[in-house]
Formats: C-alpha cells, structure tokens, sequence
C-alpha cells in the first residue's frame, strides 16, 4: 500500500442522493450478481441523484415565483421559503388558515367583501386584520401575555418575533392563541345573513 495514501472513513446518510454513494451501493449490488460479463460502467448517474437534483430545481424555481409574486403578502411573511412549510407541522384548521392567509373569520376579511359594515376591531383600537389580533388587540392581552411567556420560555424574545418565527419556532403556542381567538360573532353574523338571503329567495320565487 502507498505510505502516503491518507485514508478517511466516515458516515454518509443512505439513499438521500448523495451521488458519489448511491454508486457505491449499485455497484456492490451488481459486483454480488453471478455474471461473468458483467459490464460495470462509471459514468452513471442513480435515478435517486437525478431526483433530488430536480426537486432541488423545482422548489428553486417555485421560491423565485413565490418571492416575486404581488400576491400572498401575508401568507408569505409567515412561509417566506416554499422548502420550509412541508417540514413544519401545523394544524390546518380554519381559524389558522384566516390568520395566516388574512382570509376569512377576521372584519377586515369580511368588510373587505361588504359582509359586515366595518373592518374595525371590537376592541375600537384598530382594524381587526390578522397582525392586529396577534400583536395589538387589547381583547387578547391575556392569551398574548401567555404566549408571550411561552416563547420566552423557549429561549426567544417578544420583541425579536415575528410572523415566521410565530409558526417555524413557536407554532404549539402560537396555534393554542389563535384558538383562543373569538370569531364567532363575524360567523355569527354571516349565518344570520345567507338565512335572510334564502329566505329573500323563497319568497321571492313563490311570489313570481
């Protein structure tokens, strides 16, 4: 053996496309194999390593369109990067989706499409959008204080929070908050509305 070889062994992940060692593993795979004629060719590239590579190459081009995009502002403060949202594990309810989209449950929601009369919070301090029932609203100073304590706690700052971080570090805390939010007066109210719509319908419709 050459004295001034240097040799290094150490553990790679398998199977996770890591070119040089899904090589290795179909080769000792075809070297295993009964085949005299067994032609072992160097310059192919594993199916897994074409793959990774092209999800690489599509998340890349989905992060460029989704950062230039005119749409999805506040979605987009909370996902900034598309390859970070299947790793998170959050609850898809829909109080979560209103806040994290700015659509529907909130006034400034319902206004916005003429359902209710104004955007304004009951609190009277602001208009009741997603930001201002997770930092503002003084109707949720106490289930903010707790989650304010839940992330200090965790080894973050209020201060230093933002919207990514609310559900990338933060998001158990931050989902038992949003549950204690009380959108069933906007609810309530729609409801009220589609039975005087459909009742307007029925009489109308009978009387024609």
């Amino acid at each position: 053996m050459n004295q001034y070889w240097s040799i290094h062994f150490g553990w790679v992940k398998a199977h996770s496309g890591i070119e040089g060692n899904e090589l290795a593993d179909k080769l000792a795979k075809e070297a295993t194999e009964d085949d005299d004629e067994l032609n072992v060719v160097y310059n192919r590239i594993p199916t897994t390593t074409i793959a990774n590579e092209l999800k690489k190459e599509g998340l890349a081009k989905w992060q460029r369109q989704w950062k230039c995009t005119g749409k999805g502002a506040l979605c987009r403060s909370f996902f900034p990067t598309v390859e970070q949202r299947p790793e998170l594990k959050i609850p898809v309810t829909p109080e979560f989706i209103a806040i994290v989209s700015g659509h529907g449950r909130t006034k400034s929601y319902l206004h916005r499409f003429k359902l209710i009369d104004t955007p304004m919070c009951p609190c009277n301090e602001g208009t009741q959008s997603p930001e201002h029932l997770i930092y503002d609203c003084k109707i949720l100073d106490s289930q903010r204080k707790t989650l304010k304590h839940q992330i200090t706690t965790g080894g973050g700052t209020w201060s230093n929070t933002n919207n990514n971080n609310l559900v990338a570090k933060y998001s158990h805390a931050f989902s038992r908050f949003i549950k204690s939010i009380d959108f069933n007066k906007p609810i309530e109210f729609i409801k009220a509305l589609t039975r005087k719509y459909i009742l307007f319908v029925y009489i109308t419709t009978h009387n024609t």
